[in-house]
């Protein structure tokens, strides 16, 4: 029989892994982030369709300031194409960082996906297609290569996703988006376009996986805008004293 020794059991403490950042909301969590300035309540934003053509104009005008056969040309270029993926075919990021030509061949794209194991497919509009075959075909892309690098010449290493990240950041700075955003954008913007569309939170869900249709509200961001709408719109008070 267990005795009561009257003295409170001592909490034992997450022990946090080295070169790791705490997070700051939570420094006793034992799921750290890869960077320290994400506070783990910041929540990334779908891109407008106007803010997207200024994203694609920007890489597009950097890309046509490139010297041809230079690392910058590819650069921009991996970038571009890195876009137009992202919201076309609404895969997470680590997904579209590790394709490669065996994975859209014949114009059909089947990946698993890097975070649930999930199977995605779907066959490919022409002008995705067309833009993937020029660009690996441009570059040599052998079927199993790894489409996206840090540079022309790196190795067989997909592109990091913190890079991605950044790309994405400093792009969206230079176009003077304010909102906050990240490579995950690309994904809700996929999402919450396709909602637009249609008004279908259901046919959203299936495509994009969920198990819970506040699931996928609160991914498009339509809960935030509603709390936003509802804020807007209080003013207690005044009447009694104008």
């Amino acid at each position: 029989m267990t005795h009561y020794s009257g003295k409170p059991k001592k909490k034992s403490e997450k022990q946090i892994p080295k070169g790791m950042p705490k997070r700051m909301d939570n420094p006793n969590s034992d799921y750290q982030r890869k960077t320290d300035y994400k506070l783990g309540k910041q929540t990334v934003m779908y891109f407008t369709k106007e803010d997207f053509a200024k994203l694609q104009r920007a890489c597009l005008v950097h890309l046509q300031h490139a010297a041809k056969g230079s690392d910058a040309e590819y650069r921009w270029e991996r970038n571009y194409v890195m876009m137009m993926l992202g919201v076309n075919l609404g895969c997470r990021t680590n997904t579209i960082l590790e394709i490669t030509p065996r994975d859209f061949a014949g114009g059909y794209f089947r990946v698993r996906e890097h975070k649930t194991g999930k199977i995605t497919q779907t066959e490919l509009r022409d002008n995705i297609y067309r833009l993937l075959t020029d660009y690996t075909e441009k570059y040599g892309f052998t079927r199993d290569e790894f489409i996206f690098r840090a540079h022309r010449k790196s190795g067989n290493k997909p592109l990091s996703r913190t890079t991605a990240w950044s790309f994405v950041i400093q792009l969206s700075e230079e176009c003077g988006i304010t909102y906050n955003v990240g490579a995950y954008s690309l994904r809700k913007s996929f999402a919450r376009w396709l909602y637009d569309e249609n008004h279908d939170i259901f046919r959203v869900m299936r495509v994009m996986g969920h198990s819970d249709p506040i699931i996928t509200a609160r991914y498009i961001c339509l809960e935030e805008e509603e709390v936003m709408k509802v804020r807007a719109s209080i003013e207690y008070g005044f009447d009694r004293f104008q």
